[in-house]
């Protein structure tokens, strides 16, 4: 976006009254075309065209008539020929207009101000900056001395005696306060072992003896870093401590059903990486999740069950609130009223001289919507019946007394029960209340949200908690998870940051958006600790600065 911006402002200067353009503006908008055309790989957004239509219309307009008001007619302005290097051709302001379904904004009849002029000049000059900084971080990239990765236990294997470890509770002697951040309890982040750092990390600055614990207010990018000498016992911290502000939304959230109010403590391995090392860390996103979601599965296997009394009661619960929601609404009607409609256009269309290009589509919604207004007609007993089914089950399971926990037997036989009913849903299909298939779900992909939830945490508090086959399964999802998701000391950002040094800053931690651990930075993006390489000497943490890429 910024290069795109960037590449507009240049273009519109160009483009002023008053001159020719100079060797480094030259220079500039070569480098601009040459980076546009190297990275845009899809196409803008209606802002961007937007954004695009309102800077060429000025810039058509006012060239013309500010340079024929100076010269009294057409002027020919003179460039001197630079190297050849891709361009970006400007489309017109009409056919920009038109991909935005808006008439072009008139612009001002006058010529700009040298007050305006400077203005852009500067935005140019700052943008162009950034530029140049963004393709520098990028070129230090993977040159480092050395860095460290943060690599999640998958399999745990320090589960109660972790070295460094990512969220759950810090570890610290209890004449310590806790940390409080603008008048609020701050959140534990991450506790990371100082002797276990390579000694030549961050130009062999920094302590390599205690601990680093690092702490985040509960809403507001600002961050509280202490220098351990030694580790104290688990502190829970305050009872008003919450991770509300920096936990990524669920489906199932507008239930009564609520993803647990805490990171899990996951310990990590610290790995040194030197130029050549192979990386443990992935780009991109993990699609695991994803994956299972199209690929479908049903809750009666072993590896998708409830695993204990809390998820078995959370499943019935969902079920039967989404199904209820389904049944209040009328999904019939609305059908009946569009294949009437459709069939009234079929009518005018057959009656025109010339068939409209929608003549196919209009016959397939006239063939395909009968069929699902019978299904839905079907359909709607089955959801009566299913609810009906789930709330006998819910009322004999919550009939027991809380203590009791469920066997795996018992929980197999709670989803074989549940999945002796069929639905259809969402379309045609009939099958088992408890399936999930690529088409969509009403309400198991909720579940398997809700699951993974507490899976995580119950499995960070012990392995053994998940039966082996379930256990198997989340292994592989979390294990791509992390990967793609796996925080780093002492590289060059991941993700581009706006204030960072190379020959002075270096990066204390960089914690990157994770479903693993639950916690999420701006629009999904990475929070990124740097210090002054003169503060860490001094022990300075103090003086962290906070950023978020983008």
């Amino acid at each position: 976006m910024a290069m795109l911006v960037a590449q507009t402002l240049t273009r519109f200067l160009d483009g002023l009254p008053g001159g020719g353009v100079s060797n480094g503006v030259q220079g500039i908008n070569a480098f601009l075309d040459f980076v546009l055309v190297s990275r845009i790989g899809a196409v803008p957004s209606a802002a961007m065209l937007a954004l695009l239509t309102v800077v060429f219309t000025v810039l058509a307009y006012r060239r013309q008539h500010s340079e024929q008001e100076l010269t009294g007619k057409p002027v020919v302005r003179q460039r001197a020929a630079k190297a050849a290097v891709p361009t970006m051709q400007a489309p017109s302001p009409e056919r920009i207009a038109k991909a935005v379904g808006r008439p072009p904004p008139q612009a001002a009849d006058r010529p700009l101000t040298g007050a305006e002029h400077q203005f852009l000049v500067k935005i140019r000059e700052d943008l162009a900056g950034q530029l140049v900084h963004e393709q520098k971080l990028m070129d230090a990239q993977a040159t480092e001395p050395v860095v460290v990765r943060l690599v999640p236990q998958i399999p745990l294997r320090d589960v109660d005696h972790p070295r460094s470890w990512l969220g759950g509770a810090p570890a610290m002697a209890e004449h310590i306060p806790w940390p409080v951040i603008d008048g609020r309890n701050a959140n534990f982040l991450a506790q990371i072992c100082c002797a276990d750092l390579p000694a030549d990390l961050w130009d062999g600055l920094g302590p390599r003896d205690g601990w680093l614990a690092f702490f985040i207010h509960p809403t507001d990018y600002a961050v509280h870093v202490l220098h351990l000498s030694e580790m104290g016992p688990w502190r829970q911290g305050p009872e008003d401590l919450s991770i509300d502000g920096w936990s990524i939304s669920l489906p199932y959230a507008k239930l009564r059903l609520k993803p647990i109010d805490a990171w899990p403590r996951w310990p990590v391995d610290l790995i040194a990486l030197r130029p050549g090392d192979p990386d443990p860390r992935r780009e991109g996103h993990s699609e695991a999740s994803h994956e299972v979601y199209k690929q479908g599965f049903d809750l009666a296997s072993p590896e998708h069950r409830p695993f204990d009394r809390s998820t078995t009661l959370g499943m019935l619960d969902i079920a039967e609130a989404r199904l209820v929601e389904y049944l209040a609404e009328d999904l019939i009607t609305p059908l009946r009223q569009q294949l009437e409609q459709v069939l009234d256009w079929l009518a005018v269309a057959k009656a025109a001289p010339v068939p409209p290009r929608n003549l196919a589509e209009l016959r397939e919604r006239a063939a395909t919507l009968p069929a699902l207004i019978e299904a839905r007609t079907k359909g709607r007993p089955m959801l009566e019946a299913a609810l009906a089914q789930v709330r006998t089950v819910a009322e004999r399971t919550n009939a027991a007394s809380d203590q009791t926990q469920l066997s795996e037997d018992e929980i197999a036989a709670i989803t074989a029960e549940l999945g002796k009913c069929e639905i259809i849903y969402p379309r045609v299909r009939q099958l088992p209340l408890t399936a999930q298939n690529g088409e969509g779900s009403l309400w198991v992909w909720d579940f398997e949200c809700l699951r993974l939830d507490r899976a995580r945490h119950a499995y960070s508090r012990s392995p053994e908690a998940l039966p082996p086959a379930m256990r198997s399964y989340f292994e592989a999802i979390w294990k791509d998870q992390a990967a793609h998701e796996m925080a780093g000391m002492g590289h060059v950002p991941f993700e581009y940051v706006h204030q960072f040094d190379l020959d002075k800053d270096v990066t204390l931690l960089e914690l990157p958006t994770s479903n693993l651990m639950g916690w999420m930075f701006g629009d999904v993006d990475n929070l990124v600790l740097t210090i002054r390489k003169q503060d860490l000497a001094a022990g300075r943490f103090d003086a962290v600065e906070v950023q978020v890429s983008n």
